[in-house]
Order: C-alpha cells, then sequence, then structure tokens
C-alpha cells in the first residue's frame, strides 16, 4: 500500500498507491454503495456499486440514465445478484484505477468504474445489466469512448459525496426507496477528505460549538428495530445459563440493541467465519493475526451480521430477511468471554475443569445456539496437562463447546499449530492489517463513538493524518488500532483543556510524542521539503553539490510516483574514505524519515562467506536462529521507512549480493520464515572504496594555472569517470544495473575541509552552551591554525579534522572545565598565537 502522503509506501497493500488510488469520487462512490446495501439489510456488491453511479450526476450516471437505469432499477437487480469473489468490490475499484492509470491525464472517476463493471462478466453489477435489458457491450464501449477522450466529455456537477449527498435532497428521477433515510439527514456533515489529502494546513480551523456526535444510520436503524421481542430472542435467562450470563458479553444482544461499533473492510473475513461456523466437522474457526488488527471486530461484525439477518413479523415470530443466503439467517448467540475472567478463582486443582464442564452444559442446553469467543486463546491451553485445559480440548474434540478463537500469529504457531490434535479443531482464517484507505473509512464509522465519549468533534484532516502518520512513524503497530489509539488520545487531551474540536495540529502533538518527531516537521508537507532537498542535504554535506542534485533529482522523481515497485531510491556512493559517503546516509534519513537515526547500518566485509545471507534474511527452518529472523529483514519489517546503509559492498560474497536483485528490482525480499518483506519505502545507499586511488590525487594538481580552470573540471570529470568504471568492473552486472545512481566523491579540498572545522566548532559551541552554560568563541585564524596543525589530509578526508579537533580545542576545554576556570557565563576563546592553537577563559564583567 502506498503511503497517504503522495509519494511514501507502507509494507501491505502492494499496488494501491493512495495519490492516486484514494481519491476522492471513488471513495465517496464506495462509501455511497455500502449504505446503500446497509439500509436494505444486503451484503455490498458491485451491483450497489453500480447503483451509487447511477445516484449521482456524472457522465457514467448519464450513460446509464440514457437506457433507463436509475438507482432503484439497480438496486432491484442488485438484490438477486452476488459476486462470484467475495472482495468483488475491491476488485471492480483496483480495475477501474488501472484503466484510469492508461487514460489521458485523468483521475479515477465514475466513468472508470462504470467501464470496470462492464468488464467483468462475473461481477453481480454485469448481470444486473443484462437483467435489466442493456447492451452490455454498447455500455462499456461507451464508457471506454469518454474515458479515453474519445468522446467529447458531458457537462454536469461535481458528483455528490456520500456525506454530502445526506444533505441534499435525492434526485427526483430515481429516489432509492430504501437508502431514503441515509440520504436525507437533516444534518449536513464536512466533505470527506480522502487520506491522500496531505499536505496538511500550519493553521487549525476556528474552534466550533461543541455537539454531540449522532449515532450512525445503522446504530439508529438497530435501535429502532431493537423491540423486546427481538431482544428476547438473543437474551439468555441467567437461571438456565448463570455461568455464561456471570463470565460472558452477549454480542449478539448488543448488536440488536446497536451498542457496538460499526465495523468497516472486513466482509470477506466475516463471511469466512460464518462458512467456518457452518461446517460440520472443524468447525471453530480461529482469526489469526498482529496484535491491533481488529480480530476482535470481525467477531463483532459476525454478530451483527446475524442479528441483522433476522427481523420480527407482526405476530413475533422470526424469519430471514429476503435476499440474503442460510448462514446469514443464523440464529446463534455469541457469548464473548475473556480468558483472564475465566481463570480467576481456579486456583484450587479441577476448578478449571468444572468451570468449562458448566459452559459446555450451558452450551448443550441452548441447542446448540450458543458459540463462544475466546480472545486471546492460546492463553488456555498453555499448560497442556492441566485438567480444564484437558476438559477443554476433549469439549473441542468432541464438538460440544462450538468457538471462535483469536490469537497472534506467533502464539498460534507456538500453542496451537504445534499440537497437531488440538489443530484439526480450528480452521485459521488469516486477519491482516487493513489499508490506509480502508483504516479512514473505518475511523469515520467509528469516531463519532469516541466524540461522545470525549464531548468533542472531530476534523475530517485529523482523522486522515492519523492514518498517514500512524502508517509512516509506528510501524511496529497495526492500523486500525493504532490511527485509532491518537484519536482517542488527541480527543483527551483536547477535552481536558477545554477545547470542542480535534484539530490537525492536536493529532500532530500526539503524533510527536509518540514517534519522537518534531511537531513542526510532521506539519511541513512533503512537497515543500522535496522541493528543497538539495538545501536540506547541503545542511549536513560539505561539497559534492552535483552529487547531491543527482540525488534529490532521483527522490523527487520517485516522490512524484515514476518509480513502479522499486525502493524510493538505490545509489552506490564510490570515493576515498573521509569524503562523506555515511554522512550523506545520515543526511538522507534525517531529511526524508525525520531522524539520522532511522537507518540500518551493514558492514557487508562481515558477510564474506556465501552461507551469510542467512543472516541477513534469516535461517532456513530446522535451523538454529530461525525464530530470531534476519538482521535485514526484521529491521525493514519493524521499520519500513528507513535508510539501508550497506557498507563495503565490494567485499561480500557474490551470493550475497545476488541476494539483493529482487530488493532493488521488485522492492521485496522472502525472509527464512516464508514472510514477504516490503522494501519500496527504503532508501538503498551503497558505499565502496572502489577505484579510491584513482582520486588520490585528483585535486593535487589543482595548483597554478589548473586551478578554477575547465581544464580542472575536465580532470576531475575524467577521474570520476575512471572510478566509476573500476567499479563497474568489480560488481556483478545484473547488481550493477539495477542501480538508479553511481556516485564517485572526489576528495575533499583545503576550503571544505575548513568548512568541515566551523561546522564541527559550532556543534561544539552549541553542546557546551546547552550543558554548562559556556560560551565559545573560536577565530578564523585558529580555523586555519588547525588545518595546518594535522586537520588536513587530501588523502583522509575530513576524518583528520576530528582529531585535530579533538586535540587542540577539546581537551585544553575539558582541562579548564574540570579545574573550575569554566563556569556558567564565562566565555571560552580559541585563536592561533605564533603559529598554536591556545584556548583560555574570559569571565565577562558583571
Amino acid at each position: 500500500m502506498r503511503a497517504l502522503d503522495g509519494w511514501m509506501t507502507t509494507s501491505h497493500a502492494p499496488s494501491r498507491p493512495l495519490s492516486r488510488g484514494a481519491e476522492p469520487e471513488l471513495v465517496a462512490l464506495r462509501k455511497l454503495a455500502e449504505e446503500l446495501a446497509r439500509g436494505r439489510t444486503e451484503r455490498t456488491t458491485t451491483g450497489h456499486l453500480l447503483a451509487a453511479i447511477a445516484s449521482g450526476p456524472s457522465s457514467a450516471s448519464e450513460l446509464l440514465g440514457e437506457r433507463r437505469l436509475d438507482s432503484e432499477v439497480l438496486l432491484k437487480a442488485a438484490r438477486v445478484t452476488t459476486d462470484d469473489a467475495a472482495d468483488g468490490v475491491t476488485r471492480a475499484i483496483q480495475r477501474a484505477r488501472e484503466f484510469a492509470s492508461r487514460s489521458v491525464g485523468r483521475e479515477p472517476g465514475a466513468i472508470h468504474l462504470l467501464f470496470a463493471l462492464c468488464q467483468e462478466r462475473a461481477s453481480a453489477a454485469h448481470r444486473a445489466l443484462e437483467q435489466c435489458g442493456a447492451d452490455v457491450a454498447k455500455l462499456r464501449a461507451a464508457a471506454m469512448q469518454l474515458a479515453m477522450g474519445l468522446a467529447p466529455q458531458r457537462r454536469h456537477p461535481p458528483v455528490r459525496t456520500p456525506l454530502v449527498a445526506r444533505a441534499m435532497p435525492p434526485r427526483p428521477s430515481s429516489p432509492p426507496r430504501d437508502a431514503a433515510p441515509a440520504l436525507s439527514s437533516p444534518v449536513p456533515a464536512p466533505v470527506p477528505v480522502p487520506v491522500a489529502a496531505l499536505p496538511l494546513p500550519r493553521s487549525p480551523a476556528p474552534p466550533t460549538k461543541p455537539r454531540r456526535a449522532r449515532p450512525t444510520p445503522e446504530a439508529a436503524k438497530r435501535e429502532a428495530s431493537a423491540t423486546p421481542d427481538r431482544e428476547s430472542r438473543f437474551t439468555l435467562d441467567p437461571k438456565r445459563f448463570p455461568q455464561l450470563t456471570q463470565v460472558g458479553k452477549n454480542l449478539t444482544l448488543a448488536a440488536v440493541r446497536g451498542e457496538l461499533d460499526p465495523v468497516v473492510g472486513r466482509e470477506e473475513e466475516i463471511e469466512r467465519t460464518l462458512d467456518v461456523l457452518a461446517k460440520r466437522l472443524s468447525n471453530n474457526p480461529c482469526l489469526v493475526g498482529p496484535s491491533g488488527v481488529g480480530k476482535t471486530s470481525v467477531v463483532r461484525g459476525v454478530a451483527q451480521r446475524i442479528a441483522e439477518g433476522h427481523d420480527v413479523d407482526r405476530d413475533g415470530t422470526s424469519q430471514a430477511l429476503p435476499g440474503r443466503g442460510p448462514h446469514q439467517a443464523d440464529d446463534r448467540i455469541l457469548i464473548e468471554i475473556e480468558p483472564s475472567t475465566l481463570l480467576v478463582g481456579t486456583g484450587m486443582r479441577g476448578a478449571l475443569a468444572e468451570r468449562i464442564g458448566q459452559i459446555k452444559a450451558e452450551v448443550a442446553r441452548s441447542d446448540g445456539r450458543v458459540v463462544v469467543f475466546f480472545d486471546e486463546i492460546h492463553t488456555l491451553f498453555t499448560d497442556g496437562g492441566d485438567e480444564g485445559t484437558m476438559e477443554l480440548k476433549l469439549a473441542l474434540a468432541h464438538g460440544e463447546l462450538p468457538c471462535i478463537g483469536a490469537t497472534t500469529t506467533e502464539d498460534y504457531r507456538r500453542v496451537v499449530e504445534a499440537d497437531a490434535a488440538l489443530a484439526r479443531r480450528f480452521t485459521a482464517i488469516e486477519v491482516s492489517e487493513l489499508s490506509a484507505e480502508d483504516s479512514f473509512l473505518a475511523l469515520e464509522q467509528i469516531t463519532p463513538a469516541f466524540a461522545r465519549h470525549h464531548d468533542v468533534s472531530y476534523e475530517e484532516k485529523a482523522i486522515a493524518a492519523s492514518v498517514t502518520w500512524s502508517v509512516r512513524y509506528l510501524p511496529g503497530r497495526a492500523l486500525p488500532d493504532k490511527a485509532l489509539g491518537i484519536l482517542d488520545l488527541a480527543g483527551a487531551r483536547v477535552r481536558r483543556r477545554g477545547g470542542a474540536r480535534v484539530t490537525v495540529e492536536h493529532v500532530a502533538e500526539v503524533v510527536s510524542e509518540m514517534a519522537s518527531v518534531p511537531t513542526e516537521r510532521l506539519l511541513e508537507t512533503d512537497g515543500e521539503r522535496m522541493l528543497r532537498l538539495e538545501e536540506l542535504l547541503g545542511g549536513r554535506i560539505v561539497g559534492h553539490r552535483a552529487e547531491l542534485r543527482r540525488i534529490a533529482e532521483v527522490l523527487r522523481r520517485n516522490a512524484s510516483g515514476f518509480r513502479s515497485r522499486r525502493p524510493i531510491g538505490s545509489f552506490l556512493l564510490l570515493g576515498p574514505t573521509g569524503v562523506g559517503k555515511t554522512e550523506t546516509a545520515k543526511a538522507i534519513a534525517e531529511c526524508l524519515f525525520y531522524s539520522p537515526t532511522a537507518m540500518t547500518r551493514l558492514d557487508l566485509s562481515e558477510y564474506a562467506e556465501s552461507h551469510a545471507i542467512a543472516r541477513l534474511v534469516g535461517a532456513p527452518p530446522g535451523y538454529v536462529g530461525h525464530e530470531s529472523g534476519g538482521q535485514l529483514t526484521e529491521a525493514v519489517r519493524k521499520r519500513p521507512y528507513q535508510v539501508l546503509l550497506l557498507d563495503e559492498i565490494e567485499k561480500a560474497h557474490q551470493d550475497v549480493l545476488e541476494g539483493f536483485l529482487q530488493v532493488f528490482d521488485e522492492g521485496r525480499l522472502t525472509d527464512g520464515r516464508g514472510r514477504t518483506i516490503d522494501f519500496t519505502n527504503t532508501v538503498i545507499i551503497l558505499t565502496s572504496n572502489l577505484g579510491a586511488r584513482e582520486t588520490a590525487n585528483v585535486k593535487k594538481g589543482r595548483v597554478g594555472f589548473g586551478h578554477g580552470s575547465l581544464a580542472a573540471e575536465d580532470a576531475g570529470a575524467a577521474q570520476a569517470e575512471r572510478v566509476i568504471a573500476a567499479a563497474r568492473a568489480a560488481l556483478p552486472p545484473e547488481l550493477y544495473n539495477r542501480l538508479d545512481e553511481v556516485l564517485a566523491f572526489a576528495p575533499l579540498d583545503r576550503t571544505d575541509v575548513a568548512e568541515v572545522a566551523r561546522r564541527m566548532l559550532a556543534q561544539i559551541a552549541a553542546d557546551l552552551l546547552a550543558t554548562r552554560g559556556v560560551r565559545l568563541d573560536v577565530s578564523e585564524e585558529a580555523v586555519h591554525g588547525l588545518l595546518d596543525a594535522g586537520g588536513y589530509d587530501p588523502e583522509l578526508g575530513a576524518r583528520p579534522m576530528r582529531r585535530a579537533i579533538g586535540r587542540q580545542v577539546e581537551a585544553p576545554l575539558a582541562d579548564l572545565v574540570l579545574r573550575g576556570e569554566l563556569t556558567h557565563g564565562d566565555v571560552a576563546t580559541v585563536d592561533l598565537e605564533d603559529g598554536v592553537i591556545v584556548v583560555d577563559a574570559v569571565t565577562p564583567e558583571r
């Protein structure tokens, strides 16, 4: 998934750039389709997408209108059609984006989506069009002509987003009867801001009067339909079910009452869970995924699906809603039991077995209607010899305790998969991290609950920023949990300070504390920083202006989206020691990722053996260290946004170098545990001293008439070409050919090293003032004295200057501080007297 800021990518959804994928029109159409489906208590299909296209003014809706296909007609047809694939809606939107990328200067919109729906014969939309008697081939051709600019564009007002549509009256020609309540809310809501809408503003919006967030339409509908008869159907009698009512929470009843938060983007997982529950054998689904990814939300979505799958007739009997499958007409009761609650008070031998036996008996008393949900289910099986654990395993083996489990991938492998008999009782369902745009939609639905709790309102841009920044700066946690935590803390902070509205600035303040990133850098847009990239890099790197400009050009090009699935940039930096190759990597890390420590450094001289590749990607199964992962892959998996510095690549084994081929070409690498690691958010810097001898005397010859002349510049260019040629001959051609730029850093001259000395001394002065309250005053003569005192060597670059400053400046300063001659408010002077560096302490008159 691409990042939300329009140029970086995250490690999870590989081909969905939000800079072109979270456009307002497609997001609006998808949200409207979901609202239309909810209004008719149906699962969202591509048929609802087609009805959403017809409900708003656009070229696509005019094409449908010419064929007398309005939203009401299409919704009726969508009732009896379903998609062959569970992810039909997502696939249709993805095909629309791909088609838009081939169009002429068009952002993905309704016309591209209409073409994609007409092209897929297995979709519910295609079958709905055929059912309505439309010539799908002609409709597809007309949509393609409009999208490709082969036909004149029709004039129409902008497409209304779902939130805007709520504040506007429905179109008279096609008011969808079932969706009318959702489209005619009297409270106008702001236009939803897509996650790619950053750059963000610097100033907060004017505060508004706090207002309580209204319940979502589906929650209001459930509350209205939660009649006593309906509630009684899913209520457990405490006298008949004392254990379940005491230690468990009735999720189905809570769904009927509208007490559960809405679930967005988990339709496929919910469907798979219901399918497993309907099996005859091994009908215990186990949701497996990282912490915070939304496993519990899937179970709550199942409860909501069950609650929505029945309606109550006037005589009080329950019947399945029309058009719903048998698994959706389920009437089971989901009871959530926390393992900690189940285990409390079971210290005595046999207490846990007795409690599980009681639960098993009560489940049997319900005639199979009760399904138990255990979050962190692995905690119940950690002690394989315990009587309670054995009782639970036997109940699962005999089908006497239908349950849904949830656990992390690591715990599932460690506890469940390690026990073959236990693994047969469960059917694992992978729950992956939500994409950024799905997380944005989910947060829009959940945020009103937080607004009511904190008595504040949330800006749409604040929600988008929470997703954007959590993806980039909190890689160790999963969406939507990490973005939700940011919004929750921001709401609490705003309310405590007496505010009424959570803005982008409040979200930036929270993220700044959580990720140790300056707030002003969060609020600075990427476009501004990318345009000033040479200036930012030059603030840390002395010299090499041409090379820094070429690096900035590559990064800017990739920021505009011209890089496919490759890393942000890959560079080979050549040159002698001390010219700034490693410092350049640190500067890039600070400019792009806001910290010079956002970097993993690997010395490839330690990987001179062919088997050393296992240290990078992790040992294969069966070998020591398999569980710990690789040094390279684990670093990138835990922190996707960073710089990878590969030092001395010429000393690595050929097999190790060839292991990086797919990283440079496809932006991915498979580790020893079979996981695909995403490198598309990294900048890869390779350094080498290949050809260093070629540059040893490059700038020594710049004397006399050659200094500053064109001849000297030509000589330098020729030397750089020889260095690059030496590197090309030494490296595998398939590796060399995958690099974005190969740059030769020339040796630093005396002027460059003098500037390095000034920057080093300025840093010492800042540290001395901050820690001791002492000001440091260095004369220009002292700088040149440091050059003459061993600080400048053409063959060694800037490193001798560090040693010279340590001997000539830092050591005398330390003596003065320890003797008490330099105290708070004093001035330390560094000057040159008779060719010797002199450091004195001066106490100003007070």
